[in-house]
């Protein structure tokens, strides 16, 4: 395997700061953030690219990430976060090894995520279009996938809160939390 700072910090042999783990998964710290408490939330087992990762570790590493991107508001008092992944060395990957980072934003942050939109006419966007269109088709889930995952009652360790909380059925902390992120709306 390829030497992957990633699979030294799941394998403890480099110093992290972590805030989540279970059986699949690890969340730290970024040690270089874009902003205080940006998390990287990566799998245990090494996958070098979003697509190499099993449907079902997807599933679970997002719903993760929802969580992270849900204590982070909580905690820090944040506006927003950016949730996403870069995948390959052109899109800023810089480790050969799949992760999801959480960046907490607030407004005038300095952080900047933007891009110049491009201007395409008609023609081009036809012909991308299609060209996706056809490579698209092809496309499908197992029929597994395609039923609603149910985690029900299934602890969840914050260590840096030391507590447990219950994922899954919605709950009065659900509720609340449901409160908070309409208190969150301009």
């Amino acid at each position: 395997m390829v030497d992957c700072n990633i699979c030294k910090i799941v394998d403890n042999e480099v110093e992290s700061k972590k805030v989540y783990e279970d059986d699949s998964l690890l969340a730290i710290l970024h040690p270089k953030p874009a902003a205080l408490g940006h998390i990287v939330l990566m799998p245990k087992e090494h996958f070098p690219i979003f697509e190499n990762i099993p449907n079902e570790l997807v599933i679970h590493m997002f719903n993760i990430a929802s969580k992270l991107s849900a204590s982070i508001f909580a905690s820090m008092g944040v506006q927003g976060t950016n949730i996403f992944m870069q995948n390959g060395v052109p899109a800023g990957q810089t480790v050969p090894h799949a992760v999801v980072h959480i960046i907490p934003r607030a407004e005038n942050d300095g952080v900047s995520l933007e891009w110049d939109p491009k201007t395409l006419d008609l023609e081009e966007m036809s012909t991308i279009e299609l060209k996706l269109k056809e490579e698209t088709k092809g496309i499908t889930i197992k029929e597994e996938a395609e039923q609603p995952v149910m985690v029900t009652k299934k602890e969840i360790q914050l260590p840096s809160e030391g507590e447990t909380k219950p994922e899954g059925d919605i709950k009065k902390d659900d509720e609340n939390y449901l409160l908070k992120q309409l208190e969150r709306m301009p």
